[in-house]
């Protein structure tokens, strides 16, 4: 672990928390005021998917260098065991996730209408991104090993476990009925 003064780790937490939470504040208060959409965002030059890119990059990048800088050892006796699980996981887990966001297509992954996914990965899972992202958040845990980076890492799996909640709405309304019965036949995660 490097040596940081406290108000930088604190300082990266924070903004990288206020980020996060700012996200699903945002995407809970454009549910239930129905004024606006929020996420997914109605169009990719609008200021929803501007504040949103936004908003996950001052998340993302704060919770990259907390864990890099603010990163602890693990006792000898685990180490290499946490250390290889936590690794496997988090290559596996986004590695599959960038990969079922690219078959399903970028455009389509942030609110642009690019064709309803049934196949492949969609057959076993309606979000099988946020599974498998999921699975690389927890080896982005095992091997970073500190408590802020755990915290985060949940809030982050919190927006992803919300996520369909504000998306299914907007599947519903874009594809109609292919959606409604893609619903009835697979499940939410797994």
């Amino acid at each position: 672990m490097i040596d940081l003064p406290s108000w930088v780790s604190w300082s990266l937490f924070g903004l990288a928390a206020s980020s996060i939470c700012a996200i699903i504040g945002l995407s809970i208060f454009a549910v239930l005021s129905g004024k606006f959409q929020f996420f997914p965002p109605p169009s990719g030059n609008s200021w929803q998917h501007r504040t949103f890119m936004a908003l996950f990059r001052l998340f993302l990048y704060p919770l990259l260098a907390l864990s890099l800088l603010d990163f602890a050892s693990v006792a000898p006796a685990y180490a290499v065991l946490q250390y290889t699980l936590g690794l496997v996981l988090l290559v596996v887990g986004f590695a599959l996730a960038f990969w079922i966001t690219f078959q399903m297509g970028w455009r389509n992954a942030f609110g642009e209408k690019h064709g309803l996914k049934t196949q492949g990965w969609f057959r076993i899972s309606r979000n099988p991104v946020y599974v498998a992202t999921w699975v690389g958040m927890i080896g982005w845990g095992l091997l970073a090993n500190t408590l802020l980076v755990w915290i985060l890492l949940a809030l982050w799996a919190t927006m992803y476990l919300l996520a369909p909640v504000f998306e299914e709405p907007w599947l519903e309304q874009q594809y109609g009925q292919d959606y409604l019965d893609y619903k009835r036949q697979t499940r939410r995660f797994l």
